[in-house]
């Protein structure tokens, strides 16, 4: 039986969580009673509750099982519990030969026409298998069967594809025929166990004998199989199979066959099983259940087990203490013990690769040792990661992923988180920068470089002025700076993953002018109307401007780095003051010029040049005083 089921994610801002999910038919104190804890079926049922499906298997079925099957979720929200209704109505019935007319038996043969017939409505076009004397009737697929069949025939009939649930063996002619008759048509048995399934004939030739079959293993055992797990016995109106320390792979439909029996007719469904304790988490609280997929026969007690001891006065398959998500819990039955179930632990976190490089691939794996498995939820730092899986991959990794995470595994019984990993998403040098500190680099001052680059890991440095190696630092410091330490500088970040280099970076060192040095330049004849040009000359950054001054003067001559003076008289001679100056200082220096009859008298102050040039009709001498240069410049 099958349903589906839907609510609202969220009511009032608080998220609605699934907390238990059941069927049921019948109530118990005025509550709706969980298959799993009703006696009638917790062995037989099963569920499926994958997604939003709601789905119940129920195996074993008998004609008590018929009833209306109702499903029931309820959730952590008040009022927030629901039931399906109407339910499934289930009827349970089976199948019947009967015989609608028979003619008068003679020579052991009686012609017979009879029905297949169930008090379920069957689909119309179901397709039928009819048995004479255990084996299938070739050709004959109708509902309805006739033919001349002998008076010790036995008749069945079954809906194909369902032929274990046959009809029960009608005899042709009274109630004397060939017929084997099947203790059970299912036996459930434990891992390890043993078990004899057995079965009764008649009208067999008196020590005949016969051989069981595997329908699927497809094997035969008789009196003389050599397989000591398998033994077979024959007795005057019957046989046996035992089968001792089963398997899984016993699972299967053993039939009977003798040379009067055919072997088509169904058998005994054999089912090796073991046992397992169901968690239950009700509105009351978590409950255990002792639970297989079918006990087998007989009255045995349940046993249950709490960290391994034994809980005395619990005998019934479903567990009355409280159940406490720190403990281990286990059921025995019939001399077989469940596995313990018990709440995750020894929950952690593996990663791989260890190393992570950017657009690579992470895996993050949540191990937990739980029963029943658990399932998981990740976070990163706080926040929950809407995965729910055991593994966590994060493909092309973003150094953006660099977190600590961590994984929470939860069963029916409890969750356990585990410890923290922290991801430290590595990656090359990006693009390497230089800073400069102050930004405007004055003579004499402290500076200090620094190169810049994100990476992980950190990256080391190298230096380079002039495309030549500097030094391996992340900075570079003048303690006190000088105009020769000017330069292109670089810098290159390097770590196991790459490297980068800046752009060049010119370190312009700014100064004030130095003393000025001024030169004159003497053209031909040094007479009045000559012309004379005093060039000034300054080292300095930013460049220096320049200002020509005359003693006494107070506006400049000139503001030309060459200050000429044409058509010169005697008016013209006397001091003139050179000023060099950028916006962090100034110098000056000076210059005298006399003009006589035929004699040109020049000097300057400070740490100076001179230059003077004269006609080849005259004749040049310079004399230095401590602190002046004169030049004589006498004419003809």
């Amino acid at each position: 039986m099958s349903c589906t089921y839907s609510y609202p994610p969220w009511i009032e801002d608080k998220e609605n969580v699934v907390q238990r999910r059941f069927w049921f038919t019948k109530l118990k104190n005025n509550k709706e009673l969980d298959l799993r804890e009703d006696p009638d079926y917790a062995d037989r049922i099963t569920y499926d509750f994958s997604g939003n499906n709601c789905l119940l298997r129920i195996s074993g079925l008998k004609l008590s099982d018929s009833a209306e099957f109702k499903f029931r979720f309820e959730t952590n929200q008040p009022g927030g519990s629901l039931t399906g209704s109407p339910g499934v109505t289930l009827t349970v019935t089976d199948l019947k030969v009967q015989i609608l007319t028979k003619t008068s038996c003679s020579g052991w043969r009686c012609r017979l026409e009879m029905l297949c017939q169930s008090r379920c409505p069957l689909p119309p076009r179901s397709s039928y298998v009819w048995y004479k004397n255990g084996g299938i009737i070739k050709d004959k697929t109708q509902q309805k069967y006739s033919d001349y069949l002998y008076s010790s025939a036995s008749v069945s009939c079954a809906v194909r594809g369902h032929e274990s649930l046959h009809s029960s063996l009608v005899c042709v002619d009274g109630d004397s025929c060939i017929k084997v008759s099947y203790s059970e048509k299912s036996i459930c048995a434990f891992r390890g166990s043993s078990v004899t399934i057995s079965c009764s004939f008649q009208n067999q030739n008196s020590g005949s004998s016969g051989s069981w079959i595997s329908v699927r293993g497809q094997q035969m055992y008789d009196q003389n199989t050599g397989n000591n797990r398998f033994q077979v016995q024959m007795y005057q109106s019957g046989s046996s199979l035992t089968i001792r320390d089963l398997t899984d792979g016993d699972s299967d439909e053993y039939r009977f066959k003798t040379w009067r029996w055919n072997k088509d007719f169904p058998g005994t469904t054999l089912t090796v099983v073991d046992l397992h304790v169901v968690v239950i988490r009700s509105s009351s609280g978590l409950g255990l259940v002792c639970h297989s997929n079918c006990f087998p026969p007989g009255h045995f007690s349940f046993i249950w087990f709490k960290n391994g001891e034994k809980v005395q006065g619990e005998t019934s398959s479903i567990y009355r203490e409280a159940v406490s998500p720190e403990y281990t819990y286990s059921c025995s039955y019939g001399g077989q013990r469940s596995p313990e179930v018990y709440a995750p632990k020894s929950v952690s976190v593996s990663m791989d690769p260890p190393e992570i490089l950017e657009d690579h691939s992470v895996t993050l794996t949540c191990s937990s040792d739980a029963k029943p498995a658990a399932t998981f939820r990740w976070f990163k730092d706080i926040r929950t990661l809407l995965i729910e899986d055991p593994h966590l991959i994060l493909r092309s990794v973003h150094r953006s992923d660099s977190g600590k995470y961590h994984c929470v595994a939860e069963n029916e019984l409890g969750k356990t988180a585990s410890e923290y990993v922290f991801i430290n998403v590595e990656y090359p040098p990006e693009t390497s920068s230089v800073s400069v500190n102050p930004p405007e680099i004055l003579e004499n001052s402290s500076v200090t470089l620094t190169c810049s680059s994100d990476a992980n890991p950190a990256a080391s440095y190298t230096w380079f002025k002039d495309n030549r190696i500097l030094l391996s630092e992340q900075e570079v410091h003048f303690s006190s700076i000088r105009s020769e330490d000017s330069g292109n500088y670089r810098c290159k970040s390097e770590n196991k993953h790459g490297q980068s280099s800046s752009i060049p970076l010119l370190l312009d060192v700014q100064y004030p002018p130095r003393i000025p040095s001024v030169s004159v330049s003497v053209f031909g004849q040094i007479l009045e109307g000559s012309s004379v040009t005093l060039t000034c000359s300054s080292d300095a950054n930013p460049a220096a401007s320049y200002t020509w001054f005359k003693e006494n003067k107070d506006s400049p001559k000139s503001e030309e780095q060459m200050f000429t003076i044409s058509d010169i008289t005697a008016e013209d001679g006397g001091l003139y003051i050179c000023v060099a100056q950028n916006k962090l200082g100034q110098q000056n220096s000076t210059v005298q010029v006399s003009v006589g009859s035929g004699q040109f008298i020049m000097s300057s102050t400070g740490n100076k040049s001179c230059r003077a040039a004269a006609s080849p009709e005259g004749s040049t001498e310079t004399e230095e005083t401590s602190n002046r240069t004169i030049l004589k410049i006498t004419t003809d």
